[in-house]
């Protein structure tokens, strides 16, 4: 089998994750709530917003903090946008592990 097929495989059997069909689910179950997917959306939205603004060396202001403590508050009263978060925290940790394990395949080629 060569690489780019070990590849494929790699995403589908990510794609069978309980953890992966489980957030599908739900992303679906919350889009039949217009008004709960648009909150889950908006409160997703603002999350990416901090978290580029992070990454990118900015500092975060109380302010905007304590406005996203309090739409996580909001979010997570509806027992779907709860799991659909929680669900979303497995999948991260399946992925750090993968760029974990791929991290240390490349080391060799890191270190010079």
């Amino acid at each position: 089998m060569n690489f780019y097929d070990n590849i494929n495989n790699l995403a589908s059997s990510f794609k069978n994750t309980d953890e992966y069909k489980e957030y599908l689910q739900l992303k679906e179950k919350l889009k039949a709530d217009q008004d709960t997917y648009n909150m889950i959306k908006d409160f997703k939205d603002k999350q990416n917003e901090v978290q580029i603004a992070y990454l990118n060396g900015q500092d975060i202001s109380k302010e905007k903090q304590e406005e996203m403590e309090k739409l996580y508050a909001i979010v997570i009263k509806n027992e779907d946008c709860r799991k659909l978060l929680e669900c979303e925290m497995k999948i991260n940790v399946i992925l750090a592990d993968l760029q974990k394990v791929i991290g240390e395949a490349v080391e060799e080629l890191i270190k010079f």
